[in-house]
């Protein structure tokens, strides 16, 4: 049992039911604004039982293979990651040192590749399906740059803090293009169609994995603010170590402007959308749908404002304190911020 849990604790398992989360909140969101219906409709359609059992089970089992993909993908990479990182680990947090520990180096080694060919496997799979090899084709560069990233790249000034959060931030784009075509509806405006639909699902993703990516980057930062002592004691390349844990700040507070900018783009950007959608009739292109309404707006602004003031507060917590400490606290705080960002979709469902 011990060693289950410590496996559970290498791979990072509450991440990866946040990466899972996240996933079929964006999943959850296409699928509502493509079809027209909220999730109650989707749930009680009056289709018979075989298209509704038959049909929805088919296309649900190949979304769960789409999020086992991307997490045994991504635990690979935590693997591989901790693998690469046992010497710094020694000086940064010893108590937390798993491989070498509790399991040794060559389990580590092949539960990576285990998981990553099973992982490649499923999107193979998922692109022959669905005619998309843009889904392998991503998995098998995100399996290489996760690689690359723990054995090179991590410790090269700005890149390893690049590439790691370019990795979380496609996550969501990632499960867009799952979806590909997506299609909308028209809005029946008197005699004119005004087009609302496919343009508003890639905003929306969009913003989102944008806003992953940024917060993502500041947490990479911080991070390498926290590790300061191993990555000295490897002589590695990381931005504290070579521009000083003062000008890190600077660009951390240079990252955090337009980071919130966007937010309240996002926030001001679905007000308008709303207001239109909410004032007209909507014919749906393949028809079934007379009207549509955003539903929680209020909700949706609270969530997107809460993910903002967790990123001020994360930010403040950096100016107040400077130790280990206060540096994985902020960290922490901006995996909430994250959190409250990529919920919000689920939010612009319609009522």
């Amino acid at each position: 049992m011990k060693n289950l849990l410590h496996f559970f604790r290498l791979v990072r398992f509450g991440n990866l039911m946040v990466i899972g989360a996240t996933m079929l909140v964006i999943q959850i969101f296409i699928v509502c604004h493509e079809n027209g219906n909220s999730i109650s409709q989707i749930l009680t359609s009056t289709e018979s039982f075989s298209q509704k059992y038959l049909t929805s089970f088919q296309l649900n089992f190949n979304f769960l293979l789409l999020i086992l993909s991307v997490m045994l993908i991504a635990g690979a990479g935590n693997i591989i990651n901790d693998y690469f990182d046992v010497k710094a680990d020694r000086v940064n947090k010893p108590e937390r040192l798993i491989i070498g520990k509790h399991i040794k180096r060559r389990w580590a080694i092949m539960f990576n590749w285990i998981f990553n060919i099973i992982g490649l496997g499923f999107a193979i799979y998922l692109s022959y399906i669905n005619s998309n090899w843009w889904i392998a084709g991503i998995a098998f560069v995100t399996i290489n740059f996760l690689w690359f990233y723990s054995a090179v790249y991590k410790r090269k000034l700005f890149v390893g803090n690049l590439l790691v959060a370019l990795m979380v931030g496609i996550v969501p784009i990632y499960v867009m293009i799952y979806n590909l075509p997506i299609y909308g509806f028209q809005m029946d405006v008197g005699k004119a169609y005004v087009e609302m639909g496919p343009f508003f699902i890639y905003e929306v993703v969009i913003i989102i994995s944008v806003i992953a990516f940024v917060i993502n980057l500041m947490r990479e930062l911080i991070k390498d603010m926290a590790d300061i002592r191993g990555d000295v004691h490897l002589a590695a390349k990381t931005v504290p170590i070579a521009l000083g844990i003062r000008r890190t700040k600077t660009i951390l507070f240079v990252i955090l402007i337009p980071l919130l900018l966007l937010m309240a783009y996002y926030i001001f950007d679905i007000y308008y959308y709303a207001n239109i959608l909410n004032a007209v009739p909507v014919k749906k292109i393949s028809a079934g749908m007379d009207t549509a309404h955003l539903n929680n707006i209020t909700a949706f602004n609270s969530i997107v404002i809460l993910s903002g003031v967790s990123c001020i507060i994360s930010f403040i917590i950096l100016l107040t304190a400077n130790n280990r400490k206060s540096y994985i606290r902020s960290a922490k705080v901006l995996k909430l911020a994250m959190l409250f960002g990529m919920l919000s979709p689920l939010f612009l469902c319609y009522a």
